[in-house]
């Protein structure tokens, strides 16, 4: 499938380029963006339980010290620009800036996550850089009104103490990331279209080819990937899946991940869904099944959705000994946004949080269980 892929996309590089290939004018960036800011109210019951063997017996650790007001903010600058070669290839580069990482806790403030070529033309699109795969950019997931809440991989999260701090539930194809990688789109053919990518190494390039050499999690991974959308006596209809494999060089082999979504709209109302199953064999264990649902009801400037998300993991290890890692959760969140001007909205919701995780071994016993619910407000802008 790799060299297949390859040599596709070499072909179509050739087919591409082999005309006379002069620009009108070179490639001229712009600024486009947004920010997200939120406010919320959140009740918490948190209950952490951890015992080790040998240790001064079990601790427990409640919510006494969660803060009930906070604020949040997501916000990301693109720069990107384009250019239409005289045969007509257009060629065009994006990146993308992450303004609210914290240097504090993850060490890359700042971050570049995107950065990538793209090559349009007859034959389709190419893409060429850190971006993620096609299994990622054709899934179709549940309707939401809100840009920075959701259940299904929410910018904003409910509150930090989810188990192993964060909101787990993800059902768009994420094995391959942001690292670099080629991808392929054929064009759209009466609303049917193929997407294809290939990513060697999991890593972002960052140091150069030598930075990809020591990784050994989900080498030569490829995906493919379809949609279709089209309207049948005006219902609207979009479908989406994926599939992609890969191999490794550590102690896991053959990671496998596969996506469905699908969504339906008639007068203002939509509905819609999606699930994803990710597994890796080897000496390592790991499972998880990601699956949400909902509708939205747009009128004018108005949207209300509800919709609701749930995931389950299972991961083992055998290193040295034996180390199981269980985690359920499962969410809520409905509510109103409104366009008050071009690229602002403003919305006030509720999501409601249902989670536990347990990690066992011989040596140690932690519980950590989370049910909460948040109101909040969201006022995004758009450049």
């Amino acid at each position: 499938m790799n060299k297949f892929l390859m040599g596709t996309t070499a072909l179509i590089g050739v087919a591409a380029f082999t005309a006379p290939a002069l620009a009108a004018e070179k490639i001229q960036l712009e600024l486009r963006g947004y920010h997200v800011g939120a406010i919320s109210y959140t009740d918490v019951d948190f209950i952490s339980f951890l015992d080790i063997a040998g240790g001064p017996g079990p601790i427990l650790v409640d919510d006494s010290n969660y803060n009930e007001i906070n604020f949040g903010s997501d916000s990301e600058i693109h720069f990107r620009g384009s250019t239409t070669l005289d045969n007509g290839l257009q060629v065009s580069f994006r990146a993308e800036l992450e303004l609210e990482d914290d240097s504090d806790v993850d060490g890359d403030a700042d971050q570049i996550d995107e950065v990538y070529i793209q090559f349009d033309g007859g034959f389709g699109r190419v893409q060429f850089g850190q971006n993620d795969g096609a299994m990622y950019q054709q899934h179709i997931a549940a309707p939401n009104a809100f840009v920075g809440h959701g259940v299904n991989q929410p910018d904003i999260q409910l509150d930090p103490f989810s188990p192993f701090a964060g909101n787990f539930i993800n059902t768009f194809g994420t094995a391959s990331d942001d690292n670099i990688k080629i991808t392929y789109f054929t064009p759209s053919m009466n609303g049917l279209q193929f997407g294809a990518s290939y990513t060697p190494n999991p890593c972002k390039n960052d140091t150069g080819y030598a930075g990809c050499v020591f990784e050994d999690f989900a080498r030569n991974f490829w995906e493919i990937s379809g949609t279709w959308q089209g309207d049948l006596d005006n219902i609207s209809i979009g479908l989406s899946a994926g599939f992609g494999s890969g191999e490794s060089g550590g102690s896991s082999e053959e990671p496998q991940e596969w996506t469905v979504g699908g969504q339906v709209g008639f007068a203002g109302l939509t509905v819609g869904g999606s699930y994803k199953d990710t597994n890796l064999t080897g000496d390592s264990h790991w499972d998880e099944t990601h699956w949400d649902a909902g509708a939205s009801y747009e009128t004018g400037p108005w949207n209300v959705s509800v919709t609701y998300g749930t995931m389950e993991a299972e991961h083992g290890i055998v290193a040295g000994e034996p180390l199981a890692v269980l985690i359920e959760q499962e969410s809520w969140i409905g509510g109103v946004t409104y366009m008050y001007g071009p690229g602002m909205q403003i919305g006030a919701g509720v999501q409601t949080m249902d989670s536990e995780g347990v990690i066992l071994s011989p040596d140690l016993f932690s519980l950590h269980t989370l049910e909460g619910t948040s109101f909040f407000i969201e006022n995004v802008i758009s450049f």
